[in-house]
């Protein structure tokens, strides 16, 4: 049987609309291997790579978390994404920042918080800041990166600049995180630190209890989250917050407390957290903070990493 040309040709021009039009209604199941760089990996590993934890903003729809009926509702702070209200600039010595981190120049006077012996001073001293090959982002003899550091043996847990409330001089601490002397701390040690679900830490000064603990439970829309709260004499505030994702749940570290001010009210440190590739340095002082609120942010420091 002869099969013609023309035939031939509706045949194929048939074939090719029909598999061109299977093309885009095609899905991808999620185990179904794929190719990424070359290698072949799985729908759901996507996941394991892009979140270690959880980021701020993440809508995993892996997880859904069911809380219940009755869930506490919390307020909400969301400064992390503007912080408008900031007074004074903070940094901390270091080698390696981003150039674009670090507003500081040599020869500027800041405040440090110094620490000798088992006490704390508030001191003024003269920084130095030194242009550094960025390891992320230069090119062979480039020097866009910036470290900073003070004169002297001794290194300042943190500097501030335009702290009109703070004195020089020793300072009252009630804790301090084991930030000096082990930087890796012990199961113990850590808990202390670590702000996740289930933390609870109270601090006694002039009289006054106050108690910090991170707490889950539900925003006025009804949405899960996770929020620091400091507590005191009746009034509630929330330092931080971030949206739920259930045990994974991580607000960041506390570095360290005490009366920075001179008000006989605890002041704080932290290293909050709300995405994988950034350190989100924070300073809450108790100095004229808000209507019904017990302390003040006023200055932070953001380190990105690549």
């Amino acid at each position: 049987m002869r099969i013609t040309n023309t035939f031939v040709s509706i045949f194929l021009v048939t074939f090719l609309i029909g598999y061109v039009s299977v093309l885009p209604v095609k899905k991808v199941s999620g185990p179904e291997k794929l190719e990424k760089n070359g290698a072949p990996f799985k729908m759901e590993n996507i996941f394991l790579e892009e979140f270690s934890k959880p980021k701020a903003g993440r809508k995993d729809v892996q997880t859904k978390i069911e809380m219940p009926v009755d869930a506490e509702i919390l307020e909400e702070n969301n400064d992390w994404q503007n912080d408008s209200e900031i007074e004074a600039e903070l940094v901390e010595t270091g080698e390696g920042f981003h150039g674009d981190e670090i507003e500081a120049k040599s020869g500027e006077t800041w405040i440090g918080l110094f620490k000798e012996n088992n006490n704390y001073f508030l001191r003024s001293t003269k920084i130095e800041v030194t242009r550094v090959e960025d390891s992320i982002v230069d090119d062979a003899g480039e020097k866009t990166g910036k470290s900073v550091a003070v004169k002297g043996k001794a290194k300042p847990l943190f500097l501030v600049k335009n702290a009109k409330m703070l004195r020089k001089g020793r300072v009252a601490k009630l804790y301090d995180g084991n930030y000096y002397e082990d930087q890796t701390l012990d199961e113990d040690s850590e808990k202390l630190r670590s702000l996740r679900i289930g933390f609870t830490r109270q601090f006694e000064m002039n009289g006054t209890t106050y108690t910090l603990r991170v707490k889950k439970g539900v925003n006025k829309n009804q949405q899960p989250i996770v929020a620091l709260i400091l507590e005191s004499e009746g009034k509630s505030q929330t330092l931080h917050s971030l949206e739920s994702f259930g045990a994974d749940d991580y607000l960041g570290e506390l570095n360290w407390v005490g009366d920075l001010d001179g008000d006989t009210k605890p002041d704080f440190y932290f290293d909050l957290y709300f995405n994988d590739n950034v350190e989100y340095k924070n300073l809450f002082l108790s100095t004229k903070p808000k209507k019904g609120k017990l302390v003040k942010k006023v200055a932070t420091f953001i380190i990105t990493g690549c």
